[in-house]
Order: structure tokens, then sequence, then C-alpha cells
């Protein structure tokens, strides 16, 4: 029954052409979803509003009411703490009087005291749908920016978390003798807000401001304002049967057994020979039409002049042609009955322009009416190791558990070459999807959720279509498989007409602050730190805490590890007595320090040591990881690179079985200019990458994946 009230309610005044409720409105609209609101009446005379208010009991609060009175208080609209008759029937004549023809009475309820005020809402972001907001309230609200926010659904937990996460923390508690505030019943608020904006999307915002915490800690909503749209017409969410048409599509160009490329040509300028020379370099070995109508055959391979001419439909169709001709090459593909496209062709709406614009426009019509799986345009598309499949120069060639999903093609190229290099990193699946024609990020996501080969998915961001089903798969997949995250764009949100405190409040970096809490994905804020940290998941184990030991020597290893810990929520505890007593039976007090770091050089000169430092350290239950930090400079000092090597080799065969399964991981420190160093330290690089050990340049950056990876497992 409340249901119904409440669609009729809104359906009412969306027929009416209203889009935004009247108070009263608004607080029975609130009402139905469970919001405690502050009981009130609508008025309409000052005779009306004596005896309500002769009931109700003194004081009480007077506010203009109608459909377009918004902000009321900046416009003289409101009187509170009205303690007589006298008073109310000049604030309901001053207020009626300022209203004019706005206005449909006043709303009459009680005086609610309580200094402390929140305020709560909702609104709709083009990427992701409800959002949920919570914060400090009153004058406050705009000038502290005081807010969390979740995007629907929000869970208790979450609620309460949100809670927990605004700054004025001392409010929430008891305070100048007053009780703590009902969190429960806060959190109510915000689980009533998500109920309602997944019940009824007609709603687009939300504002109760201020959302009062009384003497006792009770909660009451005394102002709200709802703004609806008219969702008429608008369409709904695929049907599974399509995700599942789209994944097949995926997968059959990621293991095409034929490609035709539409202008592949002989000749080229210096630098990027073209797509069909990297597909033909990189050895694929499937069938493979160069489409050109002016050549007979290019690097060996008799050229077609249309697709369709080819006389058999291909796996994969690469479009390599100027924008214009781009709308003939599709026509093609759809005519040769190929649906499975990758548009490198730049020069559509990434522009700006109007006739790029019109452009991607037309080529959406195609698409769309032809049934085609389009990748791009303006990217890099498909690098599939297992296939021989790659568009650009110089990839790595071996196949690894990593997967990525990119915006930007030059990234896709840059991440894989740095992780492979660096880090030795491979990849299953790279996507670089460009515009997203018709396949976006989430329809990627889907397929590799269920892929075999990608254990770990890494993704570089910009924007998505649809960021509610973001929202779901990720944090389904990252259950299972690492989903890590680098999200470009957030300091540039831009600003949007709302009529709400709400919407003003959010903005493109909160959401995705709120996107990263709630699915547990790993953010990181470089390609080269998502590297690190894919490297991390590769090759280390689950970690069950953030309790760390840092083993090194020299160079004010203890500071540097104190900092770079602390930033990354890890714990760099001293070591107890105990632990202290039996290392200083083979550790010597002279020039070595035993507190946790572990300043000692004679464990790194003499690796038997350090095999006995790590099992005592590993019987530690609070401690849950290894930082071996190596001054590359200082090491190299001891025999010109003879210790250096023999304390790395120590690390890549025995230090491992010393450590209980414990992740271990080295940092490496060089600032020398010395040539024969930078030799050692290329050694030391390849004979740790060999051995699947996992090193950062840096106690910082060792630091961070490791606090990644304990955050990543503590979520789960």
């Amino acid at each position: 029954m409340t249901l119904l009230r409440a669609e009729k309610q809104i359906q009412q005044a969306i027929n009416e052409g209203r889009l935004t409720l009247a108070e009263s409105e608004s607080k029975k609209l609130l009402s139905y979803f469970g919001v405690p609101v502050a009981p009130f009446a609508v008025v309409r005379t000052a005779a009306e509003a004596l005896s309500r208010a002769s009931k109700t009991g003194f004081p009480v609060v007077l506010k203009g009411h109608g459909p377009t009175l918004t902000h009321k208080t900046e416009r003289q609209l409101v009187r509170v703490n009205i303690r007589s008759q006298a008073e109310l029937r000049r604030a309901f004549a001053d207020i009626t009087r300022v209203a004019g023809k706005e206005g449909d009475g006043c709303l009459l309820q009680p005086f609610i005291e309580g200094r402390r005020e929140f305020v709560a809402g909702l609104f709709r972001d083009p990427q992701f749908g409800a959002v949920i907001m919570f914060g400090l309230g009153g004058i406050f609200t705009e000038a502290l920016a005081d807010t969390a926010f979740r995007i629907a659904p929000v869970s208790k937990s979450q609620a309460l978390r949100m809670i927990e996460e605004i700054s004025s923390q001392s409010l929430l508690g008891a305070f100048r003798g007053e009780a703590p505030a009902d969190r429960e019943s806060l959190a109510g608020v915000v689980m009533s807000l998500s109920d309602l904006a997944l019940a009824h999307p007609e709603v687009k915002e939300v504002d109760i401001n201020p959302l009062i915490v009384s003497p006792k800690g009770k909660v009451k909503a005394v102002d709200a304002l709802v703004v609806l749209e008219d969702t008429a017409g608008l369409s709904g969410k695929p049907a599974s049967a399509g995700l599942r048409a789209v994944s097949r599509a995926i997968d059959t160009m990621a293991h095409p057994k034929s490609i035709a490329v539409i202008g592949a040509t002989r000749t080229h300028s210096e630098g990027f020979p073209g797509m069909y020379a990297c597909i033909d370099g990189f050895g694929y070995p499937g069938e493979l039409y160069p489409i050109n109508p002016h050549a007979d055959e290019i690097l060996g391979r008799k050229a077609y002049p249309t697709v369709k001419a080819i006389g058999k439909p291909v796996d994969l169709v690469v479009v390599t042609v100027p924008a214009p001709r781009v709308p003939a090459a599709l026509k093609d593909c759809v005519e040769a009955g190929c649906h499975h496209v990758h548009i490198f062709s730049s020069g559509f709406a990434e522009t700006g322009e109007p006739e790029g614009i019109r452009l991607q426009k037309e080529i959406a019509l195609i698409a769309r009416e032809g049934n085609l799986h389009v990748v791009g345009p303006n990217c890099m598309g498909l690098y599939v190791p297992a296939s021989k499949l790659v568009t650009w120069l110089n990839a790595p060639a071996p196949s690894g558990p990593v997967a990525f999903v990119s915006q930007s093609g030059g990234n896709a190229q840059d991440y894989t070459s740095y992780a492979a290099e660096k880090m030795g990193v491979h990849f299953s699946k790279v996507f670089s999807y460009g515009n997203a024609l018709t396949l976006d990020s989430t329809d990627f996501l889907d397929y590799l959720e269920h892929d075999a080969e990608t254990k770990i998915i890494t993704m570089y961001l910009e924007g998505v279509k649809d960021g509610t089903r973001l929202l779901k798969q990720v944090t389904r997949i990252n259950r299972t498989k690492p989903v890590i995250i680098l999200k470009a764009g957030l300091t540039d949100s831009g600003a949007r007409a709302v009529a709400s405190h709400t919407g003003s409040l959010a903005g493109g970096e909160k959401i995705w602050n709120a996107f990263f809490r709630q699915t547990g994905a790993v953010r990181v804020e470089s390609l080269e730190e998502m590297a690190d940290v894919a490297c991390a998941f590769q090759h280390l184990g689950q970690t069950r805490g953030n309790g760390v030991a840092v083993i090194g020597t020299g160079g004010g290893v203890g500071v540097a590890a104190a900092d770079a810990c602390s930033r990354e929520g890890l714990n760099l505890a001293p070591f107890p007595e105990g632990l202290m007593t039996k290392l200083r039976t083979f550790i010597p007090p002279a020039g070595n320090m035993i507190r946790n770091p572990i300043d000692a050089h004679l464990i790194l000169i003499e690796p038997d040591l350090l095999g006995k430092t790590l099992d005592l350290l590993a019987a530690q239950p609070w401690l849950n990881m290894f930082i071996i930090s190596l001054h590359m400079d200082w090491l190299f000092s001891r025999g010109q690179g003879e210790a250096t090597r023999r304390i790395t080799q120590y690390l890549a065969r025995d230090a491992r079985h010393h450590t209980a399964g414990k992740p271990l991981v080295v940092a490496l420190r060089q600032y020398n200019p010395n040539p024969l160093i930078r030799t050692v330290m290329d050694d030391v690089k390849r004979i740790l990458l060999d051995a699947g050990i996992p090193f950062f340049d840096g106690i910082p950056r060792a630091a961070a994946a490791l606090g990644k990876i304990a955050k990543y497992h503590r979520y789960q």
C-alpha cells in the first residue's frame, strides 16, 4: 500500500507538469520509505495555524509552502522557535506576503531542539545512477563539505561506514551533555534513500537538510526537497542473452582464425608501418587478407578491393582508413557478413568538432542496423599474445595472467611494454577500446570474468557508459580476480545544475571514491604503480594482516621505512624485548639496530644470518610481510659486487623457505653513477625477476604495493 501511495504521488506531480514536490509532499514520500520526518501540517489561514499550534504546543516552526518554493531560508520564508500566538500571527502574515503567488499556505511543525545538524540526500549521476550522500548539515553544508557518498544500493554496513567517514565525528558521540546520535537511525535514513532511489527512477534528487539530532540522540528530518524527472521512454538494460552474445563476439575477436585489414598498404613513412604489417610481423598464423583496391598484393599476400570480395566472412576486420571513409568500410563489412570490427581510425567524437560528432553518429547507426560488434573507433584494438595478435610494434611475445582494459591506445602500448620489461608482468588479453562505439569497458569485464587465462584485471578508465553495471561487475569479480584501476580525469568533473545541496556537494572524484570503497577495487595513480601492484598480486600469496618488518642497512632506512609504511597503512611496530633478545644472539650491537626496521649490515653480507632472522620474524603472528632493502652502492663496495650477487642469489633461492609463506619483496636503492654498479643492478633485477621475487625502486614503492595487497585481502 505504501509503495502504491508513493507511486501515485509521484505520477500525479509529473502529470501536472511539476518536477519539484512541495515540502509536505516530499516529507510524505520520504515517510513512506521509513525516514523519520518531523510531524507537520499545511495551514492556509492564520486562524488554522493558531488552531494547529494550540494542539501541538509551542514553540513551533512556520515555513512557506509551495512546489516552487526552494531555498526558503535564503528567501526569508522560514521562522523558527515561535513561542506565542502573536508571533505566529505575524510570521504567517510576513511569509505569505513574501511568497506571493508562489505560496500555497504555510507548513507548520514543532520546533525540534538539537544543536547537531546533518544532511542526507540522493542524486542521479550520469555514469553511476543513484548516489546517496550523508554529511554535516545546516549552515555548514556547503562551507565545510564534510560529506561521504555511496552508489545505490547501499547496505547497512556500508551506511554505517559512511557515517564513520565524515570528519565531524565528535558530533556523533556524546556532545556537550547530549546523548550520542542514534547511528542505527542515521544509517536507516541512508538506506531509505537508497530504497527510494531504486524503487522510483523518477526521483532525480532528494535533499534532507537539516537532519537534526535531539539532546536524547533521536533523529528527525525537519526539511526536505524532492526533485523529479519524467523517465517515460527510457530504455532498459540489455538482456542477459544479449550480454552472452557480446562475450562470444569478444572471444571470436580475441582468437580470430581470419583477419582482414581495410586500408593495408605496401609503403609507409618512417615509424609506424601500419597495422597490417604489425599483425603480420608478430607472427599471426591465421588467414590474413589485405584490403586495398589499388594493390594486387601486399607483403606477399593477394590484396582484395573489398572485404566482400574475399568471398567468405572473416572473424575480425581491422579498419585503418581515414574517418570519412569508415562508413563505407562498415557497410562493406555488413554486406560481407563480417560482424566483428576494430576501427583504428580517429577523427570522430573525440575531436569535439561537429563533423567528427556527425561521423560517429553515422557509423553508430550503421553498426546498430548491421549488428556489428565494434572495438573503437580511435583505438589500438587487441593484443593477445597466445593468438599472435597485436596491432603495434615491439609487443612482448610471452603470455601471462594479467589482462588490461584501456580507453587509451597509447597507455595500452606503454603499460604492457613497461610491465613486461621492468616487472616481468605478461598479459593474457589487452583491449584498447577508444570511443566505445558499441563495446565498452563493462563488456570486456564480462568477458574477462570468465576467461580462464586471466587471473588479474587491470584497467585504465576515463569514463564509463553504465556506471551501475560497472559497480556490480567489479564488486563481484574482485572477490576472485583482483581488479586494479587507474582512473583518469577526476579533477575536471565539471559543474552540474542541480536544485539541491546534495548534488552540488558531489563531484566526479567523490563518487569514484565511493566506487572504490564499495567494490574493494585496487586504486592506483600511475601506470608504473599499476605494474608494481600487478606484479605483487601475481607473485605474492594472501596476507592476513598489515604487520611488516623491514630489513636493510644504511642511508636512513629507519626513517624512510617508517614514513612509507605509515602512509600506506602498514604497521611497522617495534619488536618486543623477547624477540630482540633472540636476535642479539647472532646480531651484535655495534652498528646494528634491531627494533624494526632492522638496520644490520651483517645479515646482508652473511645470508645464513638473514635466514635465521626471517625464521624468528616469521614465527611472530602479528608480522605478515617482509621488505628487504638492498643499498646497492654499499653492497657493491663489499667485493666489487660479490656480496650483492651472493645476497641476491640467497633471496632468489632460499629466503622464501624462511618466511612461513608470508609475502617477501625487495626494495632496491642505488644512487652512485658508477656504471659497474648499474651493471650489477641489472644482474640483480634479472635474478629476482627469474625467481618471481617482486622488486621495487625504493621502500616507498615496495610499501605501496604491499599496502594495497593487504587492503585488498582485508576487504575480502
